[in-house]
């Protein structure tokens, strides 16, 4: 990444550090909680697997499955330099001077806290308010909405078909295992990979999805990192145990 284009996502990284700062929450509190919920499913199931008795303890059928985890947005650097990459020059300092106004006059802890009860009380996903934020940013920064928000739902739609037919195939055998999987998003991808997930249309598989939104000026997918991205860990879902060998 460029000079500037590092101090831009460092000045964004400190106006969401203010944002949490102020709201007292963890930025991504979410996905650890998440991440802590599997690694407890994780260790019970293969201390369930450990216990002479386990067979016949009386539990719920599920705290005797393997839970793995699936990192499923785009790792955040092909992000920003694909974010970065889509701008002209004057979209460059248009985006530098916003992010300056920003960081300086910011939302007060009452608007803040506003804002996020009114997005975490709806349950369609389709707040008025995250609506009108998306239409503010696809109306001054078009580029970054795509690769931003639209982009980043192509991606994780494609890692939730990529799970979906992987727990689908290896469970044709088993008549009647239920195969359960769980998706946590952030608010603003809610109603866009909701609608993606609904429209049938797209005659794409999942791998040519990840490929054309995972190239940048600087990195192919032919590169290791690339290569990881696209392609699911077939090693990392047996070892978990979401696939039998």
């Amino acid at each position: 990444m460029s000079p500037i284009s590092q101090k831009s996502a460092i000045l964004f990284a400190k106006i969401q550090s203010d944002y949490a700062s102020k709201l007292n929450v963890t930025i991504g509190g979410e996905f650890k909680a998440a991440f802590q919920s599997a690694l407890r499913q994780q260790r019970e199931f293969w201390n369930s697997r450990q216990c002479s008795n386990y067979v016949n303890s009386k539990v719920h059928p599920r705290a005797n499955r393997p839970c793995a985890i699936v990192l499923g947005d785009r790792p955040v650097r092909i992000t920003l330099l694909r974010a970065w990459e889509s701008l002209r020059i004057f979209g460059k300092m248009k985006l530098v001077l916003a992010l300056l106004w920003s960081s300086i006059r910011q939302p007060s802890e009452k608007e803040l806290r506003e804002w996020m009860e009114s997005v975490l009380n709806d349950r369609t996903g389709k707040s008025d308010l995250m609506k009108k934020a998306m239409d503010e940013l696809a109306k001054s920064f078009p580029t970054l909405k795509r690769v931003i928000i639209d982009e980043r739902d192509d991606f994780m739609v494609a890692k939730i078909k990529q799970t979906a037919e992987l727990l689908a195939y290896n469970g044709s055998n088993d008549v009647g295992d239920e195969r359960v999987m769980v998706a946590v998003i952030g608010a603003g991808h809610c109603s866009g990979v909701l609608n993606k997930l609904l429209d049938t249309r797209s005659g794409q598989i999942p791998e040519e999805v990840l490929a054309g939104i995972t190239k940048t000026k600087r990195k192919q997918t032919d590169d290791i990192e690339g290569t990881d991205v696209v392609q699911f860990d077939y090693a990392y879902a047996i070892e978990t145990g979401m696939i039998d060998t």
